[in-house]
């Protein structure tokens, strides 16, 4: 199956061939073995929920477009090894040097609506000032991830890791567990709850409960981070210490 792309042209003569490139993968597990008979793997939050968050930021920014440009990818592959993000920055339809940052949407909020959210990959870069920046505008905080979650979700298991590798400042960055109208615990036991029964699991499908006004947040807050990072004139880059340095002096230097 391809990726598929599309591109908003940014306003500004200078910064208008520098990107910022959005993805979410659109693939899913397919058929697999049954569960209480149903052996369809539907995906809609892991991730066609993603998918459909990231059509309408581009719907917003076809509307009303931010200085850089910015690349809207739709990835296959992503549940077999980031096959799609892999070729991708193997075949580029722009060249690294010129990707000035990534953000991987791989799900969105469906509990509740959030005061916190956390960036994954934000520490290695500074996206992480742009991620404050843009909470504080929005009246959050930055949260960190609960230690029980450390081993279940890492900046290397989804799309984003491949775009970092080449040397592009990435980040995914999710709802925290300070929700609005239920308790630390109590979210924290929602989150853990959806693993153990919905993820990778046939009842990944509408008949979940969504709370889409916490979704519609969740686009809200991607949205600006894509507009700070998108209007600020200069572009992020890797702190000192990171491994991800290498690759985007590289890139640079060769043009590529």
């Amino acid at each position: 199956s391809p990726n598929v792309i599309g591109r908003v042209q940014g306003t500004d003569e200078q910064l208008n061939d520098t990107y910022v490139i959005v993805t979410a993968h659109y693939d899913h597990l397919g058929i697999g073995p049954p569960v209480n008979g149903d052996s369809i793997y539907n995906g809609v939050v892991d991730n066609a929920i993603g998918v459909a968050g990231v059509l309408e930021m581009a719907h917003l920014f076809q509307s009303h477009p931010p200085q850089r440009s910015l690349l809207f990818l739709f990835v296959t592959g992503e549940e077999k090894g980031v096959l799609g993000s892999t070729y991708y920055v193997d075949n580029p339809v722009v060249p690294h040097h010129k990707s000035v940052a990534h953000l991987n949407v791989d799900g969105l909020a469906i509990f509740d609506t959030f005061q916190d959210i956390i960036g994954f990959g934000t520490e290695y870069s500074t996206l992480g000032a742009s991620l404050q920046r843009v909470a504080e505008h929005l009246g959050l905080r930055v949260g960190s991830l609960p230690p029980r979650f450390s081993r279940l979700e890492s900046f290397a298991r989804s799309d984003q890791i491949a775009f970092a590798k080449v040397g592009i400042p990435a980040a995914l960055i999710m709802d925290g567990v300070d929700y609005e109208n239920m308790s630390q615990t109590q979210g924290i036991k929602k989150h853990v709850s959806w693993i153990q029964n919905f993820y990778h699991t046939p009842f990944d499908d509408l008949n979940q409960p969504i709370h889409w006004d916490a979704a519609l947040q969740h686009c809200q807050v991607l949205s600006a981070f894509v507009w700070d990072i998108a209007n600020h004139h200069e572009p992020p880059h890797w702190l000192p210490g990171t491994p991800y340095i290498t690759a985007r002096l590289q890139s640079i230097a060769e043009g590529r």
